[in-house]
């Protein structure tokens, strides 16, 4: 699953890992947590914001998904004030080769996209929604079958996004405290929002969702 990086994340990002790669001296927290903060940003919007803009959603419906996004970005942004100010020279390094596996090229490096893998059979089940929507098949089933598949597209995202890079970066008690709070606010605001709205989708709102998140699927 991938959403394309603004040139400014990208470039925040390229000259980071460069520098950590290049021997750097100190730590960076200022531009770590700037990049942090804008992949946050541009996550929510490629998962929730567009998809919601481009499904069109009722405004009760808007809603349900403005304020899950304003709530992960809120947990997430006190997770990456703490940590950022936090973590050693080591840690940024590591830091910045875990940001280079979870980025890969567009055609000829016009843009570059941020993802992270997801199993076989999760991803077939994004695209056979997507073909059943097409088909003009959808019922209470599909919309159970994409409440599903989007939940498991989260439990992914959090694995690659939040679990592993904490792992890496080995925190402490208190900073992991931090961070576990942050994931579990943000898996909790996630399943609520998808639970609330996807069954309510009707048959051109399902459509429109499913193949947007069938087209975020992009083989590196």
């Amino acid at each position: 699953m991938a959403f394309r990086s603004s040139d400014d994340l990208h470039q925040t990002t390229d000259g980071f890992i460069q520098r950590m790669r290049d021997g750097a001296s100190k730590p960076e927290p200022k531009v770590v947590e700037k990049i942090m903060t804008t992949f946050i940003d541009e996550a929510l919007d490629a998962f929730f914001l567009q998809p919601a803009a481009m499904s069109g959603l009722s405004g009760t419906q808007k809603r349900l998904v403005q304020v899950a996004s304003d709530t992960i970005s809120k947990a997430t942004r006190l997770v990456i004030g703490r940590s950022a100010r936090k973590m050693d020279l080591e840690q940024n390094k590591a830091a910045a080769e875990y940001m280079d596996e979870i980025r890969f090229p567009g055609p000829d490096q016009a843009y570059w996209y941020v993802a992270f893998p997801i199993s076989d059979p999760l991803a077939a089940q994004g695209r056979g929604l997507a073909d059943m929507a097409e088909d003009g098949t959808t019922n209470a089933a599909a919309r159970d079958e994409m409440v599903a598949y989007l939940r498991g597209v989260t439990d992914e995202a959090l694995k690659w996004y939040f679990n592993k890079p904490i792992a890496l970066l080995g925190f402490g008690p208190i900073l992991r405290k931090v961070a576990d709070v942050g994931v579990d606010t943000t898996r909790r605001a996630s399943y609520g929002v998808i639970n609330k709205v996807i069954p309510n989708l009707d048959d051109e709102q399902f459509l429109q969702s499913a193949v947007y998140y069938r087209s975020m699927q992009i083989t590196r």
